[in-house]
């Protein structure tokens, strides 16, 4: 882009933000894609999306400023950590594992680079998610931005599908097993987006149309979501991600088993589907990928096994951030594959990046997470936002066993504005006791 272009865009964001906050988030989660949209800003390599984040940051931190002062952001702060102890303390620890390893890392300045993209600026718009939005309109506001994005994603997907367009010669070349990419270069950037929106994008359609009085606009509507909701399952199919249907089929799982109504049948239905698994030949291409027995799978246990390998010897400082490619290469089984930027499983990239500081700190956010979601169960007015929030997190969690849908500018901000959520409606609905 050339840069007259993006100060124009920036001015006018920043303007637009300053007048209505959430509208200025909404818009930052419409243009996730935007990290690929690189510069140096003086001699600072940064990129279009990080720009955007600074400037809802700053003026977040202005407003409050003028409406509450030092005093009063001092006050909500502390007000916060006593509210939720347990996510402040995990968020300190997670942060605190991922300084540190900031000056264990190969590269500092790549480090730093992660450092400030994957954890501080994520975790400041999370806060700033709490701290701002108070109503559902807000939330909707900000909802629709991100399906708008995800809906223009899969569109993307789809075109890719039909002409090949933007797809690497990798993936393309291979005409009757090719896989969409989108805008990231490779399939499960695509899955690993997508399907945690799924859910989110139901919940958004199905509250928005209850709003809606006129009978043939109720109509429209509902078909523009529904069409919307093909578009994402059409891309993930497409990109041919198998931790991202496995990962809906998980939220899926969970969705009936929360209905007291389902639970019965759906503890069947899994019980038979295991036992059929079971069964099944090994020789069935299915159970082969759902077992990690194929290919795909066997690599990926090679590679779990190389890092926990790493782990027995460094188990407290990890690699040091962003280091993962450069220090495994000593303990790789297969030395004639590519090396993987991380270890494929979300428990394990932390545990690298973030030494065993920051991985305890991460369960503890999950666990708060989770926790908070069923004891939101009680209240009626944000239950069905808990409801979907946390099959959101179930989809990501589940996809996460078998990739890391977290190292990406993208991701990491998707994983904080689901956090976010849940504690917004923490803060704008009933309160509790907290744990």
């Amino acid at each position: 882009m050339h840069p007259l272009l993006i100060i124009f865009c920036l001015t006018i964001f920043a303007i637009v933000t300053w007048r209505n906050l959430a509208l200025g988030l909404a818009i930052l989660f419409s243009l996730l894609p935007t990290y690929l949209i690189r510069f140096h800003w003086g001699p600072l390599p940064t990129t279009f999306l990080e720009i955007l984040v600074w400037i809802v940051s700053i003026i977040w931190f202005i407003q409050k400023i003028k409406t509450v002062g030092w005093r009063g952001i001092i006050r909500e702060k502390i007000n916060y950590i006593k509210k939720w102890p347990l996510l402040a303390l995990s968020i300190s620890l997670f942060l605190l594992g991922a300084t540190i390893n900031v000056f264990l890392a190969v590269d500092i300045r790549a480090a730093l680079g992660e450092w400030r993209a994957f954890y501080v600026e994520p975790i400041i718009i999370s806060y700033i998610l709490v701290t701002t939005v108070k109503t559902k309109k807000e939330i909707h506001t900000i909802l629709f931005g991100l399906m708008l994005c995800g809906l223009i994603t899969s569109i993307l997907a789809i075109y890719q599908h039909f002409t090949g367009w933007l797809v690497p010669h990798a993936f393309w070349a291979n005409r009757n097993t090719y896989r969409v990419t989108a805008w990231y270069g490779f399939p499960n950037g695509v899955g690993l987006f997508l399907a945690p929106l799924l859910p989110l994008l139901i919940y958004s359609g199905s509250s928005l149309v209850k709003k809606i009085n006129h009978k043939r606009a109720k109509v429209l509507f509902v078909i523009c979501y529904l069409l919307s909701f093909i578009c994402y399952l059409l891309a993930i199919v497409y990109a041919k991600s198998t931790g991202a249907i496995i990962g809906l089929f998980g939220g899926l799982g969970l969705y009936f088993l929360l209905n007291k109504k389902t639970r019965v049948a759906t503890i069947v239905i899994a019980i038979i589907g295991i036992f059929g698994i079971i069964v099944t030949p090994n020789s069935n291409s299915l159970k082969q990928e759902i077992l990690a027995q194929d290919y795909s799978g066997k690599l990926r246990r090679d590679i779990w096994s190389e890092t926990i390998t790493y782990l027995k010897l460094h188990p407290l400082r990890g690699t040091g951030m962003a280091s993962y490619e450069e220090e495994i290469v000593p303990f790789r089984y297969n030395k004639k594959i590519e090396v993987f930027h991380h270890p494929h499983n979300i428990f394990l990239t932390v545990w690298v990046n973030t030494g065993l500081v920051g991985l305890l700190g991460f369960v503890g956010i999950l666990l708060w997470f989770f926790v908070t979601a069923i004891r939101d169960f009680k209240n009626t007015e944000s239950k069905s936002l808990s409801y979907t929030l946390l099959i959101a997190m179930c989809v990501w969690l589940v996809m996460s066993l078998v990739d890391s849908p977290y190292i990406k500018n993208d991701l990491a901000l998707l994983f904080w504005l689901v956090v976010g959520l849940m504690g917004s409606t923490r803060m704008s609905g009933a309160l509790y006791d907290d744990f």
